[in-house]
């Protein structure tokens, strides 16, 4: 999670509270982590307790000899279980770690047990405000490397949800990059299926008798063993590189595993978890026992926000900044009711007429997401209004010279929102409310 600008008032306040907190000793041992699970062990003698994000940021980049626009593509990170935050430069991790009862506290639903033995870890990963034109046209292939372990991360974490044979390609890909050229002696299906874990997340490996729910667009799609199709991929894309040493072309490689990630409106989020109402029948919704509310990861990054179903592992709704308007309402009044983040946001009914939808977001970290959303859009209007064609320039003509609008014209192709399966209110573009038939 991301904590925007307007977190700033909150944030000085805790730091404020703890400023004399810090131990004597001015001797501090820290790991920063990267997503390839390659960690950075540092000892910091002088002035340790002091360290900022941005001075762990420069040993990265020097231990791994980042290029200097890494600056823009990576930020320092505090993540944990239960919470991620990141922190900008001036902000002190030693600080922050010192602060996170009260952080998990204040943005997550965590009881204080769990909060108790959460413990953050310093990770330096990719950093929320960077556009996908500007990863486009990234070439390092250190750069490409960190961001391809890190999309391997949320694929298989769960929280890039992907079609079935999107799963295979990506998996065929990474066999390629760490088992190298497919042979058919050493690569078994007994040595693909005890490596299903690092290929395909959590949803994808249950078994088919514990699968309640089957939402598959292919109704084959379970025949086949994952471990056949993780082999068939490698040998597939093996035989398309076959002629090619697999050292030389790593940097194309990690390219192609993040174009397939590139195409989803969750790319490069930051996540966050909430609830949101189900669509009950009026006669179901008064049975004993029903759920109503559904469990969803919040995606948002620089162009949009994206609602996916944790239960069903699938994307609900995708809605790019310019067809959002958002509210914050965070229930002071109420003592146990969780903040609500209110999306209104454009649709065509099946008139063909242009209606307003809106969705209650429930969720304890609502506040930081209203503080990215308003840093994201605030970015974007920025670089629009300094783009050579200006804000006005037709959208579709200025798309010719480039990617630069690559994700605003396809934010949410590859996902079709589910509007009939989420309690939403309805209205006229004059703001009238429209009740269903």
């Amino acid at each position: 999670m991301e904590m925007g600008d307007s977190m700033d008032e909150e944030t000085r306040r805790l730091v404020l509270k703890h400023q004399h907190d810090d131990p004597a000793d001015d001797t501090v041992e820290v790991v920063i982590w990267m997503r390839d699970r390659v960690g950075i062990h540092v000892t910091l003698e002088c002035g340790g307790h002091e360290a900022t994000a941005e001075d762990l940021f420069e040993i990265v980049v020097e231990q791994r000899s980042l290029p200097p626009e890494s600056e823009n593509i990576f930020s320092i990170w505090l993540v944990s279980p239960l919470l991620e935050l990141r922190l900008k430069k001036n902000h002190r991790p030693f600080q922050f770690a010192q602060l996170w009862d009260e952080f998990c506290a204040l943005y997550t639903d965590a009881k204080p047990d769990e909060i108790s033995r959460d413990e953050p870890v310093v990770m330096f990963q990719r950093n929320v405000f960077l556009t996908l034109e500007e990863e486009m046209r990234i070439s390092d292939e250190v750069v490409l490397n960190l961001l391809y372990h890190e999309a391997k991360f949320n694929v298989i974490e769960g929280r890039y949800v992907l079609q079935a044979e999107e799963y295979d390609q990506l998996a065929g890909i990474q066999a390629l990059i760490h088992l190298e050229h497919y042979n058919e002696k050493t690569h078994t299906l007994e040595h693909y299926k005890e490596e299903l874990h690092k290929f395909y997340p959590a949803h994808m490996r249950k078994p088919k008798n514990t699968k309640f729910f089957k939402f598959s667009r292919n109704k084959n799609e379970d025949v086949e063993a994952l471990e056949v199709r993780v082999r068939r991929a490698h040998r597939q894309i093996s035989d398309a590189y076959k002629n090619t040493d697999i050292k030389q072309a790593l940097g194309s490689l990690y390219r192609k595993y993040l174009e397939v990630c590139w195409q989803y409106a969750f790319y490069g989020s930051a996540f966050f978890e909430g609830k949101v109402q189900k669509q009950i029948g009026k006669i179901k919704g008064h049975l004993p026992g029903v759920e109503k509310d559904m469990d969803v990861l919040i995606a948002l990054n620089t162009d949009g926000i994206c609602i996916i179903d944790q239960l069903r592992e699938e994307p609900m709704l995708a809605v790019p900044y310019e067809d959002l308007s958002w509210h914050l309402d965070t229930n002071e009044e109420e003592e146990n009711r969780m903040a609500v983040l209110l999306l209104q946001f454009l649709v065509k009914n099946e008139n063909g007429e242009t209606i307003t939808k809106v969705l209650q977001v429930f969720s304890s970290q609502a506040k930081m997401m209203d503080a990215l959303i308003d840093s994201c859009v605030k970015r974007k209007l920025r670089r629009e209004e300094s783009a050579p064609d200006g804000p006005g320039k037709d959208r579709e003509e200025s798309g010719r010279d480039g990617p630069r609008q690559y994700r605003n014209e396809n934010f949410c192709c590859k996902i079709s929102n589910k509007l009939d399966k989420m309690t939403l209110s309805t209205f006229s573009l004059k703001g009238e409310m429209i009740k269903p038939s």
